[in-house]
């Protein structure tokens, strides 16, 4: 069970460091008014990443898991490479906490989270029942634990290095997760 937790925390913490930047940006910009509104869309937002995740995984639980790790291992790699060597996306938001921001940050946790599905349906595809219960668990205990540090950073003098710096700290997670997902299908 540890394994399958640490698997869990290692999984949210290497896809979700935009996820972090952005949710320190948008901390920066509303404040703490709109806390409730952030940690509503951060939790719908990564609960549909799941559910995409998990009806993807579902029917490629037959296929050998060699096949799927490798296939799959592919790419988080691509998109390490994509992030290290493209300029990082400005994020524009409204400067005006308003009653859609829950929806709105949803929506942009789904739309920054292909690197979440490519990662978490290889966990969902070789992981048993109570295993996908204890990620999912660890992945929603790690989120609460990305939205406390973003409130920390937002007021932090140093955010502006993270804001500047993040997609090479996301790259490189990238790469070493889809590394390791096709060392683990080959070797």
């Amino acid at each position: 069970m540890l394994t399958t937790i640490i698997t869990g925390i290692v999984a949210y913490a290497s896809t979700s460091v935009d996820c972090l930047i952005l949710l320190t940006l948008l901390f920066s910009i509303h404040g703490r008014a709109a806390r409730g509104p952030i940690y509503l869309g951060d939790c719908l937002g990564t609960t549909l990443l799941l559910l995409i995740s998990g009806l993807c995984a579902y029917p490629l639980r037959s296929l050998p898991q060699a096949t799927i790790m490798g296939i799959l291992g592919i790419f988080p790699i691509l998109i390490g490479l994509k992030t290290a060597f493209s300029r990082p996306a400005t994020t524009t938001v409204d400067q005006h906490p308003r009653r859609g921001l829950s929806l709105t940050i949803a929506l942009l946790i789904v739309s920054t989270g292909a690197d979440n599905i490519s990662v978490y349906i290889p966990l969902f595809t070789q992981a048993s029942g109570p295993q996908i219960g204890v990620i999912i668990v660890t992945l929603f205990a790690m989120l609460t634990v990305f939205y406390l540090a973003a409130q920390v950073l937002a007021r932090l003098p140093y955010r502006y290095w993270l804001q500047r710096n993040g997609h090479y700290v996301t790259a490189v997670l990238y790469l070493f997760i889809g590394c390791s997902l096709l060392a683990k299908a080959y070797f």
